[in-house]
């Protein structure tokens, strides 16, 4: 049902680009910037690799922070994305790279607080 579903909306949007140059162009241009934005992410999510904010942080507060400075704010967005340290979205748009740091420390550092909290006997 889907397959069918999908089908028709595309031969809809096929034929409307086809027929209104003004709008495929649009598409075009759409499709264009969703590709970069992507490409742009991917990259970021390689570069960053294996580092875990928090891991990091447990190693030291001063070194971490210093870790962070090196990154730019798409790397900086990627870890905040991969381990979802913003679920309120307070960070959503454009965002200092600053700001995007001081929230991956601040959060690092709550957690921290909170895990030492967990094993206390």
């Amino acid at each position: 049902m889907i397959d069918k579903t999908l089908a028709g909306v595309f031969k809809v949007v096929t034929d409307e680009a086809a027929a209104n140059p003004a709008f495929g162009k649009r598409m075009e241009d759409v499709l264009a910037k969703f590709a970069r934005d992507y490409a742009e992410k991917q990259v970021a999510e390689r570069r960053i690799g294996d580092f875990h904010p928090f891991i990091e942080y447990r190693k030291g507060a001063e070194a971490f922070e210093a870790q962070l400075t090196k990154l730019d704010a798409k790397e900086l967005r990627a870890i905040i994305d991969r381990h979802k340290l913003d679920p309120a979205l307070a960070l959503k748009g454009k965002v200092s790279k600053k700001a995007l740091a001081s929230h991956i420390v601040e959060v690092a550092r709550k957690r921290s607080e909170r895990d030492a909290k967990l094993f206390e006997y």
